[in-house]
């Protein structure tokens, strides 16, 4: 079975649902409290401390990040299904079948990029710069030592060690398996 980008953002918010119930409990409880004494300041803060930051910016960037990679392997004719792996600190998308080094890099990119286009656009017109960075750290699993990054770098060095045409398909079963994170 394939995943969709819609059935992975659900799995990340409910990997984080103690973060969202707390977020919700304490908006909830300042907003009551704003209608209540016309204070707006701890309203303010719980947005500003907890829910921008935890809901739009640690949960909203991971959806975005593990659906861009359940998009780009919905794509990918040799992938033959999508589960989801979950462990106390992370879920990540891992891919059935086969692909290519090309479409194994496609897939490394599609997460981090997709972030840090979000990050750009919030970023270059002033319209949230704190919470931008939340999406544009998300370049930072390219690196090795993350498994979007050793998936790219896994595929870079399998192009260059392969003669030039020689590139696996999909259809020869010989093609690599990220670990999508």
């Amino acid at each position: 079975m394939v995943l969709g980008p819609a059935a992975v953002a659900r799995a990340v918010a409910v990997q984080v649902w103690p973060l969202l119930l707390l977020a919700g409990v304490l908006l909830g409880s300042a907003l009551a409290w704003w209608a209540r004494s016309g204070d707006p300041v701890p309203a303010a803060m719980a947005w500003k401390l907890l829910a921008e930051p935890g809901v739009l910016g640690l949960v909203a960037s991971f959806a975005l990040h593990e659906s861009a990679h359940a998009w780009a392997l919905g794509r990918m004719p040799g992938i033959t299904g999508i589960t989801l792996e979950r462990t106390a600190w992370r879920t990540s998308v891992v891919p059935h079948g086969t692909m290519s080094a090309r479409q194994s890099a496609a897939v490394a990119l599609a997460g981090p990029v997709a972030c840090a286009a979000v990050g750009a656009a919030l970023w270059l017109p002033d319209l949230d710069r704190p919470l931008s960075w939340w999406y544009l750290a998300h370049l930072a699993f390219l690196l090795p030592c993350f498994g979007d990054g050793r998936a790219l770098w896994r595929a870079v060095a399998s192009r260059r060690c392969d003669p030039p045409g020689s590139e696996a398909t999909p259809e020869s079963g010989s093609g690599t398996r990220p670990s999508a994170s």
